[in-house]
């Protein structure tokens, strides 16, 4: 399966003409060691890995990893022929050179060691793996190069530009360097490929994202910046997906007799945000989808959960009342997708005289006059109950002004027997109804994605995926 996102670009990047370095960095606990090894598991069956663990027990990343065994150099090394025929070892020789004649320290009280193997056993194994592995591209990680340059007394820029020179530049290796600072200006220029993965609390809530600030040979598009979770203790890159409908009709089968005391809400993993996990909320239950940030990505993400709400409805044969001001966007992708005999029981609400026998008609005075039990009883008479009721704040403040709220409540109060009510807030209005509903799930941007909440300390980033028909569904990555 063809990979997208961050690894997708990595396996662009690596499966160039020639051989590649990729400096990863940022701080501890960024995950740049998982970032790694997710890594090395997605391309190990096609192309010949090895790990070097400078810092790190084997044995304790085996328990989270336990294929690494396979790739580890300490377990390569014994199988390693111990010559080096198909690599460059010009920038090696160098160094011996170098130390030899006292011009960079080695960690060793005397110059009398003139075999490298015994000087630099680690370095001289990785280039017998390069040897062993000619032509097949194979990729190599160091965690890290701090580590490897302390552990032999050797500059960490010295080292890199060795590696990048003879391994890289001449052997066609590919090689992934983990870098324990933030920033190394001179390592970095060295290098073909730079991540940097940082993590910051905003909000009492935690954010991962890595950022790509070059590759070489890649184009980057508009987002070099990907959010990522380490749930489970595994790196899990979340890709920016755009949310598409099908623009063709779809049949689906009306699902079996629902709850008459329970609104099923039936869209992917949306029940992770219910305070029981459940996929139904109570008759009577009223959501707030609070819009922190009023920007298209959250936008495009509120519609969709508002429209999975609503298709699932409609299926069920139950009825939907829409006021909001994405109505009729809504209607445009639901009669592209959903038959005539369906579409029957979603009704929209405006201020205007047209006739239609699915459009309430506003007067525009007050939302009490508006929405009678009469005019729902009317509208709502071909479908099942419990109904469905959306409003938007920004669709009553232009349909009624600024003093809706004391109305909004009364009409609540009138028609959450009969259903439940879903109010879409912008930031501006959310304090001022936020006591009104019974959960509330806010939605934010974050570096181009949606990240939701219901609940403190908990959050996730919202990424569409699609069926088997191209319909979007929400996936809740938990950032951890």
């Amino acid at each position: 399966m063809k990979k997208e996102g961050l690894m997708g670009l990595l396996d662009k990047f690596f499966n160039q003409k020639y051989g590649k370095s990729l400096v990863v960095k940022g701080k501890p606990g960024a995950g740049k060691t998982t970032f790694a090894l997710s890594y090395i598991e997605s391309i190990m069956d096609k192309v010949p890995v090895c790990y070097l663990s400078a810092r790190y027990s084997d044995e304790a990343l085996q328990l989270t990893y336990p294929w690494l065994k396979d790739v580890s150099l300490k377990n390569l090394a014994s199988s390693l022929k111990g010559e080096t025929i198909n690599v460059s070892t010009e920038s090696l020789q160098k160094l011996e050179r170098m130390i030899e004649e006292g011009k960079v320290s080695n960690g060793m009280e005397n110059g009398l060691i003139l075999n490298i193997t015994d000087l630099l056993p680690e370095i001289r194994a990785l280039y017998e793996f390069v040897d062993s592995n000619a032509g097949n591209a194979p990729l190599i990680v160091i965690d890290s190069m701090e580590a490897l340059s302390e552990k032999y007394d050797i500059n960490n820029l010295l080292l890199f530009s060795m590696i990048h020179s003879d391994l890289v530049e001449k052997s066609g290796a590919n090689v992934i360097a983990i870098l324990e600072a933030d920033a190394n200006q001179k390592l970095e220029y060295f290098a073909d490929g730079v991540i940097s993965m940082n993590y910051f609390i905003e909000d009492d809530f935690l954010t991962r994202s890595s950022v790509i600030e070059k590759l070489r040979g890649i184009s980057l598009g508009s987002t070099p910046i990907f959010l990522y979770t380490l749930k489970d203790g595994k790196f899990a890159p979340l890709n920016h997906n755009v949310i598409t409908y099908p623009d063709k009709k779809i049949k689906y089968e009306k699902k079996a007799e629902h709850e008459q005391f329970e609104v099923i809400l039936d869209t992917d993993d949306l029940a992770k945000l219910t305070p029981t996990k459940s996929k139904s909320i109570p008759l009577g239950s009223v959501l707030m989808l609070h819009r922190k940030d009023n920007s298209n990505v959250v936008n495009d993400v509120v519609n969709l959960v508002k429209n999975n709400l609503i298709k699932s409805a409609v299926i069920e044969g139950r009825g939907v009342i829409d006021a909001t001001s994405s109505s009729y966007e809504t209607s445009r992708i639901l009669v592209d997708s959903l038959d005539s005999e369906t579409m029957k029981h979603y009704i929209t609400a405006e201020k205007s005289k047209r006739a239609n026998s699915f459009v309430i008609n506003l007067e525009g005075k007050s939302i009490v006059e508006d929405f009678p039990n009469d005019v729902i009883d009317f509208f709502m008479s071909s479908s099942s109950r419990p109904d469905l009721y959306f409003f938007s704040t920004d669709f009553l403040m232009f349909t009624y002004g600024p003093d809706f709220f004391g109305d909004l409540v009364n009409l609540i109060n009138g028609i959450r027997t009969t259903g439940a009510i879903i109010i879409i807030t912008d930031d501006e209005y959310y304090g001022k109804i936020s006591n009104y509903p019974s959960m509330t799930i806010h939605f934010r941007e974050v570096s181009g994605y949606t990240v939701v909440n219901s609940a403190p300390m908990t959050s996730y980033a919202a990424i569409p995926q699609y069926d088997q028909n191209a319909w979007p569904n929400l996936k809740l990555y938990e950032l951890v």
